[in-house]
Formats: structure tokens, sequence, C-alpha cells
């Protein structure tokens, strides 16, 4: 087989270029057709295809006759394939297939990425994050983990990957501001400010990050109950955010008192109770 295969920025396959004079071949010797290759490529974009785990001498379903070492020399083989394969591999290629997946993803692409962790910069890290693709700002993301350097360049762009619609990319950049990085003031007034914009899970799980935080700025826990009241976040928001309120809060954040003064006469009876036990909490706690 010769064939040249690329890689984008961020170390993913990224396609295949066969010579005109050299197609591939099946088993029988006749040549890929278009589709053998669109399928060719389709299953060289499956990062967790059934031929990860497969070694050569498990793709076909030979007799004891047969032997399997001089089988796999080539596609040429007469034992069929194993009939878990048939649907994922190119009928009468699948050597050629799990050839060609280990080489993608085996040792050229470590080397691949070893060549990118010595292109991390700020500049290769601002094109990343100016991609629409979202693997390039989920590479970026990934290597500000390991360079911390970065992070106080590119931590505004980290919390805006929160409200991409692609939900790995959304996932990855909430889970990358862990307890250390949310001692920072800035940082939890910026999550809080994006939570409109994300989903209810979304804003459940910045909530529950905030509560992990030794200590919780007073304009974030204003910024959350003004929420509340215009309804941007829901009564079931409202006991954690009762959990980020703490009697210091109580004693010199004059917005907060007042916020929660006005919920001790809300309509809601839940909504009165639950403030009411606060209130008889924190008090208890500042008298101590």
């Amino acid at each position: 087989i010769r064939l040249t295969l690329y890689w984008d920025g961020a170390g993913n396959y990224l396609g295949m270029e066969i010579p005109e004079e050299e197609p591939l071949t099946k088993s029988d010797h006749n040549e890929f057709e278009a589709p053998d290759y669109q399928k060719l490529d389709a299953i060289l974009r499956d990062t967790a295809s059934i031929l990860k785990e497969l070694k050569s001498e498990d793709l076909i379903a030979a007799p004891d006759s047969v032997d399997l070492y001089k089988a796999y020399e080539v596609d040429g083989y007469t034992a069929a394939t194993q009939p878990a394969l048939a649907e994922v591999v190119v009928k009468d290629a699948v050597y050629t297939c799990h050839t060609l997946w280990h080489t993608v993803y085996g040792p050229t692409q470590k080397e691949i990425h070893n060549i990118l962790e010595e292109r991390v910069s700020e500049e290769y890290l601002s094109l990343m994050f100016a991609s629409r693709n979202p693997s390039y700002p989920a590479w970026a993301i990934r290597s500000i983990e390991k360079h911390r350097q970065y992070h106080d360049t590119f931590y505004p762009k980290i919390i805006n990957c929160i409200k991409s619609e692609d939900a790995g990319l959304a996932n990855l950049a909430l889970a990358y501001f862990q307890p250390d990085i949310l001692k920072e003031s800035a940082i939890q007034n910026q999550l809080v400010e994006i939570m409109p914009d994300v989903d209810m899970n979304f804003r459940y799980e910045i909530l529950w990050k905030l509560i992990g935080v030794e200590k919780v700025d007073g304009q974030v826990v204003a910024r959350l109950l003004e929420m509340f009241d215009d309804s941007t976040l829901g009564v079931g928001s409202l006991n954690l955010i009762f959990r980020l309120v703490s009697p210091e809060h109580l004693e010199n954040e004059e917005k907060i008192a007042h916020s929660i003064a006005k919920l001790l006469e809300h309509e809601n009876a839940y909504i009165r109770n639950l403030t009411g036990k606060l209130l008889k909490g924190k008090s208890s706690s500042i008298a101590n």
C-alpha cells in the first residue's frame, strides 16, 4: 500500500490521498471503487472502531489448516472475514482496514502529538480557539491544563466554550474549572454571567462547582439572587444558592441582605420557609 495520510492541527485524522497509478485493491485483486474509499475513510475517522482491540489473527474465521501468519502477509487469503466485522470493514479488504486504522491511531499519531506539543504557544492556542471545529479549542483546553502559564490569557475563552453547542467541548470547558482555579473571584463572576446562556443542567453544575469553593465572592451571591428574582434560575436552584450564603455575606453585603429579606415575604410558602431556615442557621453562626 502506498498512500498519504493527513492529520489536522489538533492531531486528528483528516483524510488520505491515493496515487492514481496505485489504487488500493481487495483480496480478489479488484480495485477499490468510490464507495469503498468512502467507507474506508469513515472507518479511519472512527476513533472507537471495533478494530481498536483486535489483533490480526482475530480478523478471519480460518480453518485449522490455514497458516494464519502466511494468510496475513497480504489481503489475498481465502479464509472468511469474521461475521461480526462484515459491516464495519470494506468487503474483501479487512486486513487493509485493520492495518490503516492502526497506522492512523498508532505510533505515527503519537509522534504527531509530540510535534504539536512543541508548537504550544500563545499564537497557536489563539488559532485553535478561533476555529469553528470543536476539536481545536478542545485541544487548546487540554494543552492549557498541562501548560498553566497560559491560564490567565485564555481562561475567558475557556469560559466562552461552556456555551458551545458541542456538548463534548462544553463539558470539557466546564471541567477545566477545578476548585483551585475557582478561588479567583473574577472567574467566579464570569462563570455566573454565562449562566443565562447555558441549559439548566450546566447552571446546576456551575452552582455545585461554586459550592465546592471555600469562599464565594459576595458579588457572585448577589448576582445569583438577582437571577432567581428575574426567573433566570428556578426554585430548584434556590437551595443551592443559599448554600453559598455565609454569615459574612449577611453582615457585610447589603445587597444580599436586602434580596433575602424580600424572599421572607415571597408568595411561595416553600421559598419563605427555606429563607427562614437559612436566616435561622446563619444567625446562629453569627452569634457563635
